[in-house]
């Protein structure tokens, strides 16, 4: 990733689409859109890799994003942390 090691991404817990002044969760086909968008984008400086499996029986979509993991911050908040090479 080409993110400065001391910068982090912090997961929101909930994106709200707003609308006229009216806030909402987003319909299933936009937060979709949302994920897809974010991979894409995240993609252009890290490495998304797409897998298709199986869990329980059930189909599953991973997508793994290279050189990175998820960590926490002070306030407990999940954040997705850079990890340089060989570490």
């Amino acid at each position: 990733m080409n993110l400065d090691a001391a910068r982090k991404i912090v997961i929101p817990g909930a994106i709200q689409v707003q609308r006229r002044g009216v806030s909402r969760l987003p319909h299933l086909s936009e937060a979709l859109a949302l994920v897809l968008g974010a991979l894409g984008t995240l993609n252009r400086s890290s490495g998304v890799r797409a897998i298709n499996t199986k869990m329980n029986g059930q189909p599953v979509a991973l997508a793994v994003i290279e050189g990175a993991q998820f960590g926490e911050d002070k306030e407990g908040n999940t954040t997705l942390d850079e990890i340089p090479n060989g570490e």
